[in-house]
């Protein structure tokens, strides 16, 4: 079973295939639930940039409505309901994934 709720499944998604660990995709998230290309799109960027299980983390920020992590100066990634957190991102990167609830920016 999936911990998490289901409206926030791809916010699970953005976090275990942006940060360091070995991620695991679900069968009928990825076949049944209509996340294919979604959850593809994580794992292209994961897969871009390397990110490994030794792969750096760097919390920029964490708050209740808000987390952002950048993952080996490459990838940053934010889940939660903030939407203003233009301030926080280093100049350099660019949004290459986003959804309820999350987005993904890559160093250009």
């Amino acid at each position: 079973m999936w911990p998490f709720p289901a409206d926030k499944v791809m916010q699970g998604y953005a976090y275990i295939l942006t940060h360091p660990g070995t991620p695991m995709i679900f069968y009928d998230h990825f076949f049944d639930w209509g996340l294919k290309n979604e959850i593809a799109q994580l794992v292209s960027i994961r897969d871009r940039h390397g990110i490994q299980p030794d792969s750096e983390l760097r919390i920029i920020e964490a708050d209740a409505d808000l987390y952002l992590a950048e993952i080996d100066g490459k990838v940053i990634v934010k889940i939660g309901s903030r939407f203003d957190c233009g301030n926080l991102i280093p100049a350099g990167f660019q949004v290459v994934a986003h959804g309820d609830g999350y987005a993904v920016w890559e160093k250009i």
